[in-house]
């Protein structure tokens, strides 16, 4: 039941998009940038998202990602799913040992499966756009912030001189 740090670069990234809905399409370098993900992994997380339909990859002049529907309808039960599959919450902790690991004869495996049903079902009445107003605001750059900060980093670069 270990989170892979794919999932919450993803919940991250997805919020950075709804937190600047108004400027989309977003690049993943940008948004890489603005939330502090190693811009190679969130690319490859960006595919695994488009794939399964939750943004669209738009080409051209204006290049980058936005929703492939209203963040309002995108749970983070399927976020979470995209990313690590759809047996994060299946196995019992104790399905290795004698009992088997079944609700019917053991009652940590019962209340195993109690608790994964009702985390499945907060993570699907929960939606993006809800967790992303709600998320704490040190968490995230505004874009502006990201972009000034990476044109400091430039203009520090080619300041130095070389020896």
């Amino acid at each position: 039941m270990k989170v892979t740090k794919a999932t919450p670069y993803a919940l991250h990234a997805l919020m950075y998009m709804v937190r600047h809905i108004t400027q989309l399409p977003l690049t993943t370098d940008t948004i890489a940038k603005g939330e502090g993900i190693p811009t190679g992994y969130l690319a490859k997380i960006f595919q695994r998202l488009t794939k399964a339909r939750l943004v669209i990859g738009v080409k051209g002049r204006k290049k980058g990602h936005v929703f492939a529907r209203p963040p309002e309808e995108i749970s983070l039960f399927e976020v979470i799913e995209v990313m690590e599959g759809e047996s994060l919450f299946d196995d019992c902790p104790l399905n290795h040992c004698e009992c088997g690991g079944t609700p019917e004869n053991c009652c940590v495996c019962a209340q195993w499966v109690r608790a994964k049903k009702k985390i499945n079902e907060l993570f699907k009445e929960t939606n993006l756009a809800s967790v992303s107003w709600n998320h704490p605001e040190h968490r995230f750059h505004s874009l502006l912030e990201s972009l000034e900060t990476e044109k400091k980093k430039t203009k520090r670069q080619t300041a130095k001189p070389k020896r």
